[in-house]
């Protein structure tokens, strides 16, 4: 597993828009949209169709007297963006998890492997929530942390520089 150091001097992810920071073995990724899954999606041989998705917009509220910018989230299943991207090189491979406050507070972050040679400006991940809870934009949600591995083929699907997304 890949140090913070190390993860910064490989260039390992895209700081452009960050609002997160370097943790002892990762990047703690910030939350940039929270989009509803509200289509059917389908997985087949030939590729992936991606449920229908329905950006929810950031809201003000006021909580402890205090104005806080985010989203008031209910059980579900979300996809979120991240502000940091990351360019994945062909000896490493990420994967994303939920902070523990984000646990703490009855969200997990479920996400797949991010191959070798993947490259996106937004990490996207799906969020699972179990009880109502407030996220702050730019908080802080999820670690991304790295391991190498012997350099194989790399990751060139539908998904690669957001593709899917556009």
């Amino acid at each position: 597993m890949l140090n913070a150091k190390e993860i910064e001097k490989e260039g390992l992810i895209i700081l452009d828009n960050a609002m997160g920071k370097f943790a002892q073995v990762g990047y703690d990724l910030s939350i940039k949209s929270v989009s509803s899954l509200d289509g059917s999606g389908r997985v087949m041989k030939s590729g992936t169709q991606v449920t229908t998705l329905s950006q929810i917009r950031p809201k003000e509220y006021l909580y402890g007297g205090e104005k806080q910018y985010g989203w008031e989230l209910e059980p579900g299943t979300y996809d979120v963006m991240c502000n940091e991207g990351c360019d994945i090189s062909a000896n490493r491979t990420a994967m994303v998890r939920q902070r523990s406050s984000l646990l703490r507070n009855g969200a997990i972050i479920a996400s797949s492997i991010f191959d070798p040679g993947f490259k996106t400006n937004n990490i996207g991940t799906v969020m699972v929530v179990t009880k109502h809870i407030f996220i702050e934009a730019d908080a802080r949600i999820a670690q991304m942390y790295f391991h190498e591995n012997n350099e194989g083929e790399v990751y060139d699907g539908q998904f690669q520089n957001d593709k899917q997304r556009k």
